[in-house]
């Protein structure tokens, strides 16, 4: 057998291939040459090996490979020049003579937002692992009011590249699977598609934009003196403008953003966007009795993106990005899904004093507690909005259980006393148990995704510039630490042994 064959050929037809002359040839006798035609198994090479005559025997030419091929179907991707050579040098070891084509991959529509974000900073900040990273980040530049006009670019649609076929040497055409021609999305507000460039969205009015997977809304912009009896509540699609203040009492619930110059009171403002304060949050110590019912008077801001004010002091604060605040928190209840950043970039100033404050990365401030051993709770390492989700869940999943259960003994009711099945009540008690099944089923993929939420983040930690003050408890993660006693500034996180530490 010939030395330099391939190793990855078949024992079948290694066992099948020539070594020398059969025992009963005379030497002398001629011998004609022979070749061997390998075709891989996936049908995406063929190879020729060819052995010379013997004694004046007859060579192998290349009719007879084509015939070879042409019979074992390969028909496509034939390297001719190679086949040429070979046959005309009369010898060759599993020389590649025909080669098919690998498809090549495509790719799919591309949109890419053309507003710059003034968070983008942050986001590149959040993984660097530096004890200083809250330094680099400036409350400043977070939570900015963005505004376009008409004809401003906002996204562009790169179309889809097709994918390209490829063949085999049988001729049989490789396909990968198309790729999807999506267009901007639909029912967008406030732009059009640029009459130069059909791949372009610009906007058609003056407002605030808002991102989305395809495409970008524009919300007109609604700008009033303050938020009070005079304007009512306020409740659209859209960014509101505030030139005073929001006093206690009011709601404002928009899909935007909320730009205040002066300050919110105990008021309750839903935004879809950024919430900015230049003043402060000062909601109030004490609750109210209205119709029997204690009511809190704390300020209670929720919004989508981030919040950025001078101070806030009792007030309960739910933001999916970043807490940004000046000054200090002092008594609130303040989540935030990327980190909480008190005081200016770069100084030790800046206090969370009473209350807590959790975030998913980190809670950055100057001084943590206060020289009163004030209780002060912060945590970071877990998302704070799985509380919430967990007992929404765990409500859901006992209506749903309750619900299956009415319904199955409906359906056994019905089944022992047909006479009373009128009007379909069986039929649609069925239906409605099938759904509620569905529903079970989508609950218990919530359910763990919730699990996975719950692992906490490794590089979590909460940065003091100055002092921790006793009666601070920190939580990193599920693990707590309770400090008793006063400590510089430094890094608390949770270290390999799972013990929580000062660095």
């Amino acid at each position: 057998m010939p030395a330099d064959l391939p190793m990855d050929l078949p024992e079948d037809l290694l066992m099948d291939l020539p070594d020398g002359l059969p025992a009963d040839t005379p030497s002398d006798a001629p011998l004609d040459g022979r070749f061997h035609l390998y075709v891989d198994n996936d049908h995406m090479s063929a190879s020729i090996s060819i052995e010379p005559p013997l004694n004046g025997g007859a060579a192998v030419v290349e009719e007879q490979i084509r015939a070879e091929m042409t019979a074992r179907g390969v028909v496509a991707g034939i390297l001719d020049d190679v086949l040429s050579q070979t046959v005309a040098l009369g010898i060759g070891s599993y020389v590649c003579i025909a080669k098919g084509l690998e498809p090549t991959p495509g790719h799919p529509a591309v949109f890419t937002n053309l507003i710059e974000s003034p968070l983008d900073q942050v986001a590149q900040a959040e993984d660097d692992e530096d004890e200083d990273t809250y330094a680099r980040i400036d409350y400043r530049d977070l939570g900015n009011l963005i505004l376009v006009t008409p004809g401003i670019p906002l996204m562009r649609r790169t179309p889809p590249v097709p994918s390209i076929p490829g063949f085999d040497v049988t001729g049989k055409v490789i396909e990968l699977a198309p790729m999807p021609d999506q267009a901007f999305a639909d029912h967008l507000a406030g732009v059009e598609v640029s009459p130069d460039d059909p791949n372009l969205l610009v906007a058609a009015i003056s407002g605030a934009p808002k991102v989305m997977e395809r495409g970008v809304s524009v919300f007109a912009l609604v700008e009033v003196d303050s938020v009070n009896l005079d304007t009512g509540n306020i409740d659209f699609d859209g960014s509101l403008k505030v030139r005073g203040d929001i006093v206690a009492g009011m709601r404002v619930h928009v899909t935007g953003d909320v730009a205040v110059a002066g300050t919110i009171e105990a008021a309750d403002v839903h935004a879809g966007g950024d919430i900015t304060v230049n003043g402060g949050i000062v909601g109030m110590a004490d609750a109210v009795a209205t119709d029997g019912q204690t009511q809190s008077r704390a300020a209670h801001l929720v919004c989508g993106g981030s919040v950025k004010a001078r101070f806030i002091s009792h007030a309960r604060i739910d933001a999916r990005k970043i807490v940004a605040v000046e000054r200090e928190i002092r008594q609130s209840l303040v989540d935030a899904g990327d980190c909480v950043v008190v005081g200016p970039p770069g100084s030790q100033k800046g206090a969370i004093v009473g209350g807590r404050v959790r975030a998913t990365m980190s809670v950055q401030s100057g001084v943590l507690g206060s020289m009163s051993a004030v209780r002060t709770e912060v945590q970071v390492g877990l998302d704070p909005r799985t509380d919430a989700k967990a007992q929404t869940l765990q409500r859901k999943r006992k209506e749903l259980n309750e619900q299956q259960a009415k319904l199955e003994k409906l359906i056994l009711f019905l089944q022992a006393n047909p006479q009373k099945d009128v009007n379909n009540i069986g039929t649609r008690a069925r239906e409605t148990l099938k759904q509620t099944l569905a529903d079970m089923h989508a609950l218990t993929a919530q359910e763990e995704e919730l699990i996975r939420a719950l692992v906490p983040r490794a590089d979590a930690y909460v940065a003091v510039k100055k002092r921790i003050y006793s009666g601070v408890n920190a939580r990193i993660g599920h693990k707590a630490r309770e400090f008793r006693e006063d400590y510089p500034g430094g890094k608390i996180r949770q270290g390999t042994n799972g013990e929580i530490g000062v660095h």
